[in-house]
Parts: structure tokens; C-alpha cells; sequence
């Protein structure tokens, strides 16, 4: 009898571990075939996202053109000090216009996943380009001194891109960048929504980069155009 009731609890023993081991093989399988799910629909979200930002490479977002105009006046110093030179002053002023291009290098974008929620890395936006339009030069007054020496075309070009510089500067300080951001985002959320690619995660833009490196300096391209 006890060997019967033995027998009949290593049947019941052996039944229960091996739907044990049959139950944890079946989890470790399907959660192993869900992560490697989830890794390929990561894979196809970042393949699809980079071929549609492929299309536009460097997005460009805001075109910004603008009118200058410039009043600049000096004059001469006699020798040594800080006195007026009679008949020294010069006077120019003149107006032109130009253009300010904002955007962002989409080439720059990257993909990480944290838990089910999967974060793109976006450089932030900054100046691509801005210039004057040496057609649109106008002198509307110019005057010099008996002693004064008459302004120069590098003189004027100087005077020109040191205008540029400080409009660039302004454009910057009234968040002309962050409004290029946020044209970005919207771009970036519509190509996700328009792809699917949140269907199987939640997708959070996050904007990261230098300060110093979104501003253009004079020395990096021409100015006059």
C-alpha cells in the first residue's frame, strides 16, 4: 500500500515539476521572442525614421530675411589726444537687405530606448546661414571732411558685416533658435505620427547640444553675396 502511495507521489511530484519546468520554458521563450519583437520594431522605427529625415537632410526651418539700415559716423583725433580734428568727420548712411536661415543638422539625430519609452536625441537648432545681398546696396548720404579720407569699399563692406554680426546677435536674444526647435519637434511628431512609429512605444524629443556652437562666426563664410 505504501509503495503504491509512494509510487503515485513521484508521479505527482514528477507530473507537477515537469509543467514547472514545461510553464517556465514556455515564459523565458515568449518573453525572449517579445524582447526580440520589440528590438525589431525599434530597428524598423529608427531605419524609417532616418530614410524620411534622409529626404531632407539639413532641415531647413525658418527663413528670416530683413532690411538693414546703417547711420555710422567718426571722426579724427589730433595727435595724442582725445580733442576733435576740424574738418575730419565723415558721415555715411545706407540701407540693404539680407537673410537669416535657422535649422537643424538632422543628420545628427540618435535613437535610445529606456523601458518602453524610446527617446530621439535631437542637436539643437542653430544659425545655418545669414548674409547680405550686395545688390541691394543703397548710399543714401555720404559726406567727408575737408581732411577726412573718403570711405573705401572694404571700409564699407566692414561696416556692413559688423551690422550683420550684431542683427545675427539680436535674432538670437528675440528666440529666433528656440522657435527653430519647436518648428523641429513639430516636424519630427509629424513624421512619427504620419510613419506609425509610436505605435508600439511612446516617443519622447529631447533637444541637446552646445550654446557656444549655434551662432555663426563672420570668419566661417562670406558675408556679402
Amino acid at each position: 500500500m505504501f509503495e503504491a502511495f509512494g509510487a503515485s507521489l513521484g508521479l505527482t511530484l514528477g507530473g507537477c515539476l515537469f509543467l514547472a519546468a514545461t510553464s517556465g520554458a514556455a515564459v523565458y521563450f515568449f518573453m525572449k521572442r517579445k524582447k526580440g519583437d520589440e528590438s525589431e520594431s525599434l530597428r524598423q522605427m529608427q531605419t524609417i525614421l532616418y530614410e524620411e529625415i534622409h529626404r531632407v537632410r539639413e532641415l531647413v526651418t525658418i527663413r528670416k530675411p530683413f532690411a538693414g539700415d546703417i547711420s555710422f559716423d567718426d571722426d579724427r583725433k589730433i595727435f595724442n589726444t582725445n580733442v576733435h580734428m576740424p574738418f575730419s568727420d565723415r558721415k555715411l548712411v545706407m540701407t540693404y537687405s539680407g537673410m537669416i536661415v535657422c535649422g537643424c543638422d538632422l543628420d545628427k539625430i540618435r535613437l535610445a530606448r529606456e523601458g518602453n519609452t524610446v527617446k530621439i536625441f535631437v542637436p539643437r537648432s542653430r544659425i545655418l546661414d545669414y548674409y547680405a545681398d550686395i545688390k541691394s546696396f543703397k548710399v543714401h548720404y555720404k559726406d567727408t571732411g575737408l581732411l577726412a579720407k573718403d570711405f573705401q569699399i572694404e571700409e564699407q563692406n566692414a561696416i556692413i558685416k559688423a551690422d550683420l554680426e550684431n542683427r545675427q546677435w539680436k535674432a538670437v536674444q528675440s528666440g529666433i533658435l528656440a522657435q527653430a526647435d519647436e518648428e523641429v519637434r513639430q516636424e519630427l511628431t509629424a513624421i512619427i505620427s504620419r510613419c506609425g512609429l509610436n505605435k508600439n512605444f511612446d516617443v519622447e524629443i529631447v533637444f541637446r547640444g552646445n550654446d557656444n556652437a549655434r551662432i555663426l562666426n563672420s570668419s566661417q563664410q562670406n558675408l556679402l553675396r
